[in-house]
C-alpha cells in the first residue's frame, strides 16, 4: 500500500526525489496525472510520486491543484505527504506549502529546503547556493523565474499569509497556536538526518516538505527499504544527451 505521497512541481523533481527511494529498494511509482485516483495504485507500491506540473502556473492555480491532490490523498488514508520543492526555491513555494497545510488540516508543516550535496544550505533562515545568497546567484538572474529573495520566510510570504517560524538550533517545533510553516536550518547531510530523526521521534513526519536532499534521509527512517535494484551495465561507447 502507498505509505508516502510525494508531490513535485515538475517531472525532473519527481524523478530526482523518487530515485532516492528506488535506490534503497522501495517500490516506487511516478505518475504525471495530477487527477490520478489513488485507488488505482497497486498494493505493492510503497511510494507514489506525482508530478503536479505547477512550476509555471499561477500561484492560485498551483494552490488549487496541490490542495485537491492533498485532500484526495487524505481521503485515501495515505499517512504521509512530502511536498517536494525546488532546491533553489523557484516556483510557487508559498502557495503550494500552504495548500498542503490547509488540505491536511495539520498544525505544522515542516520545511527543510537544504540540499548540502549540491551546495545548497539554509543558515539563519537564509538560503545559499555555493556560499552565495540565492537571490544573488545565477537563480536570481533567471530571465523566466528569478528568485527575488534569499529569505525563506520572505519567499513563502510572497504567496502566503501563514506564519513562518525559523528554527536555527536543531530542535523541532511540535506545538503551534495556529497553522504554521516551520523552516529548518541545515548545512550538512548530518544535520538533515538529525532533524529527520527528531521529527520521527516526535511523530511529526506526517506533513513535511523539502527538496531531494531531505528525501535522502527518509527511506531508512520510514523503513522503505528492500532489495536494491541491479546496476545497469552500459556499452563503453554509450552516449546520453540531457537537455
Amino acid at each position: 500500500m502507498v505509505r508516502l505521497l510525494i508531490i513535485a512541481d515538475d517531472f525532473t523533481g519527481a524523478l530526482d526525489t523518487g530515485v532516492k527511494f528506488t535506490a534503497k529498494g522501495a517500490s516506487v511509482r511516478v505518475i504525471t496525472d495530477y487527477e490520478y485516483d489513488f485507488k488505482q495504485a497497486k498494493d505493492s507500491v510503497q511510494v507514489l510520486v506525482m508530478d503536479a506540473e505547477t512550476r509555471h502556473v499561477s500561484k492560485d492555480e498551483a494552490y488549487e491543484r496541490v490542495y485537491q491532490i492533498a485532500v484526495r490523498a487524505k481521503k485515501a488514508q495515505i499517512p504521509m505527504i512530502y511536498k517536494k520543492t525546488d532546491s533553489a526555491l523557484r516556483g510557487n513555494i508559498g502557495s503550494e506549502l500552504t495548500a498542503v497545510l490547509h488540505a491536511t488540516q495539520s498544525p505544522i508543516l515542516h520545511f527543510l529546503p537544504a540540499f548540502p550535496k549540491m551546495g545548497r544550505v539554509t543558515r539563519e533562515g537564509v538560503h545559499y547556493i555555493d556560499g552565495m545568497p540565492v537571490d544573488q546567484s545565477v537563480f536570481g538572474r533567471d530571465p523566466f523565474e528569478p528568485v527575488l529573495s534569499a529569505s525563506v520566510a520572505g519567499i513563502i510570504g510572497r504567496q502566503s499569509e501563514v506564519p513562518v517560524r525559523i528554527i536555527t538550533d536543531g530542535t523541532v517545533l511540535t506545538v503551534a497556536k495556529e497553522p504554521t510553516i516551520a523552516v529548518y536550518d541545515a548545512q550538512t547531510d548530518e544535520e538533515l538526518q538529525e532533524i529527520a530523526e527528531e521529527l520521527k521521534k516526535h511523530g511529526q513526519l506526517g506533513v513535511i516538505a523539502g527538496c531531494a536532499g531531505m528525501a535522502e534521509a527518509l527511506p531508512k527512517l520510514l523503513e522503505l527499504t528492500g532489495e536494491q535494484p541491479p546496476q545497469q551495465r552500459f556499452h563503453p561507447h554509450f552516449l546520453v544527451a540531457c537537455g
